[in-house]
Order: C-alpha cells, then structure tokens, then sequence
C-alpha cells in the first residue's frame, strides 16, 4: 500500500511539473520589470448580463498599458504585481487606473488577475478573473475580469496583452517645465512656481480617423525648490496622451505620485495643438483650472529613441526663470 501510495505522488509530480517548469522557466526569463500593452482583440463591456433583461448594454474598445513586476515566491504560482494600470476606453471616454496581482501555475495552466480600479469618475472597485484556464500563458496575457462575474449589472474588461520592446518607447525630456500651486482663473491669490526637472516616454497606443493615442510610460520628475540643486521631492507616473489629427487638439491624463503620495490624477482638458510631436507643450491641472489647483506646466522635446538614451535620459541642465503663474 505504502508503494502504490508513493508511486501515485511521484505520478502526480511528474504530471505537474512540465506546466508548471515552463511557466516557471518564461516568468524567469523575463525581465524585472515588463510593460505590457494592450492588443486590439480587447475590449470593454457594461450593462445587463445573463439572467437580468435590461436594455442597457454597450461594448467599446480598450486600449492602454500595465506594468508586471515579479512579486513573492510561490510554490505554485508565477506571481506578479500589476501596477500602473493605465487604460482608456476611447468612446465612450474612460479612463482606467489601478493595481493588482497576476498569478499563473498548475497542470493545466489556471491564471488569476485581481485589480482594483478606478474607472473615470467613479471609486475604486474590485475586479476579478477568478482562476481560470491560462491558454498558451506567459508572456502574452488573455483574461477577463468583472466586478460581479457577469452576472446581471457589470463591468467587464477583456484583455489580450503582450510585452512591448523598450526601443517603442519614443522618450522626451523635460525642458524649462514648472509645477505651480496657487490661484487660477478668476481667483486672486499668490501663486508658488518652481523647476521641473525629468522625462518621460511615450508609446503608441492606436490610430483612428480622428486622432492618436499615446500612452505616457515611466515620467520621472523632480519638482526643485527654486536655486537649489537637490531640494525638492520626486514626481512619478504614466497616463493616456491623445492628439487630434483633424481638429488639431491634444490633451493629456496624468496619474502622479508626489513623494510617494496618490497617485492623484492631473487633466489638461481639451486644448489646441500644432501636430509637431517633436514637442510637447501643455499643462496639467488636479482641479481643473478653477481657483486654487496645482499644475504641472510641461515643456518637453523628443530625443533619439534608443533603449540607453530613455533610460538615460535627463533634463537640460539650465533652470527656468521661473515667475508666477497668470
């Protein structure tokens, strides 16, 4: 009895461990840190599901980037933290923010993503796959995720992800850019200006009739305190960038964390643009412009795209006079 016993662990070990050393050996060999971006075949869903009847139920596009950083060691799993979750539904808008975890393992493959999100306006909700069959698994990603497992009244992504190539980044660096905090508009009151120092990337997300979307991948800032060298605190983010092609307007979505606080999401709105992407040129609001707010004025010129210079890339080394802000 004791033999047989045995011989069935050692069975079920060897059934297991083909699955299971080919996630493991694919989750190793990728790199610290992997941006994935979304494949066309994704997609995004609310409204009335199985067995509710209701009229209201649409379907849209969904395009965008995460970031999957290995998490800690599991027995059973390859795990990931998924952050920087940085989505946009391009009609109806929707913008898609948030963190979570991925989990892939077994015999068969079985997956999990777990997010919790921020969809436009709304609070931060719970999304999950549960587990799941994984398919052809890592490195491309296929899953779905809703708040209610499609039941009834839901909200549904469909995600198809894949890694993207660091030399698709097209970096930028930041150039006589400011952060101001103070009075705006009809207001009256002293605004504070000082130097913004730093970078960002961004990456091509789709084209269609009416313009392009970008995603802002890895902006590293640093908000200085006016002549001095190292006093200051540091700005990190992604967002969603949209250049209108026949309108010739831009806008730009910016979800920041301030020395390590948020992120709080910053919104130029709607503004006109030249169709020159050599530059950037455009400022970003917490409020909206209205009376008191804090704005990132960012002045940025693209740089040769390559995987050292964006990893490389810096500032012009001369401050801005900086003044304050009308």
């Amino acid at each position: 009895m004791i033999c047989r016993r045995f011989f069935l662990v050692v069975l079920t070990a060897l059934l297991f461990l083909p699955t299971t050393a080919a996630i493991a050996q694919t989750a190793a060999a990728m790199p610290q840190e992997q941006i994935y971006r979304l494949a066309p075949e994704s997609g995004f869903e609310e409204g009335c599901f199985d067995p509710c009847m209701c009229p209201v139920h649409y379907t849209a596009g969904l395009i965008g980037t995460m970031r999957l950083v290995p998490g800690a060691p599991n027995p059973a799993y390859a795990v990931f933290e998924v952050r920087e979750v940085n989505w946009f539904v391009p009609s109806p808008e929707h913008w898609i923010t948030g963190s979570g975890t991925y989990r892939i393992g077994g015999q068969p493959a079985m997956q999990q993503l777990t997010l919790d999100l921020v969809v436009g306006d709304r609070a931060v909700q719970h999304y999950d796959s549960g587990l799941v069959l994984a398919g052809s698994g890592l490195p491309e990603i296929a899953v779905t995720i809703s708040m209610n497992n499609m039941v009834c009244h839901d909200t549904v992504f469909h995600l198809v992800a894949r890694p993207i190539v660091l030399r698709e980044i097209v970096p930028y660096a930041l150039n006589w850019s400011t952060y101001a905090e103070g009075c705006f508009g009809p207001c009256d009151c002293a605004t504070i200006a000082k130097p913004l120092t730093g970078r960002f990337g961004l990456l091509k997300l789709g084209r269609g009739e009416a313009g392009e979307d970008f995603a802002v991948l890895d902006f590293r800032g640093w908000v200085r305190e006016p002549g001095a060298a190292t006093d200051g605190w540091p700005v990190f983010g992604s967002g969603i960038y949209r250049v209108g092609t026949i309108a010739r307007d831009q806008r730009m979505r910016l979800a920041l964390l301030e020395n390590g606080r948020g992120p709080t999401r910053f919104d130029s709105g709607t503004v006109p643009e030249d169709g020159n992407l050599k530059r950037v040129d455009i400022d970003v609001a917490e409020n909206g412009f209205a009376c008191y707010d804090r704005v990132y004025s960012i002045h940025a010129r693209r740089r040769p795209s390559s995987v050292m210079t964006f990893q490389m890339i810096t500032s012009d080394p001369v401050d801005p006079v900086v003044a304050p802000a009308p």
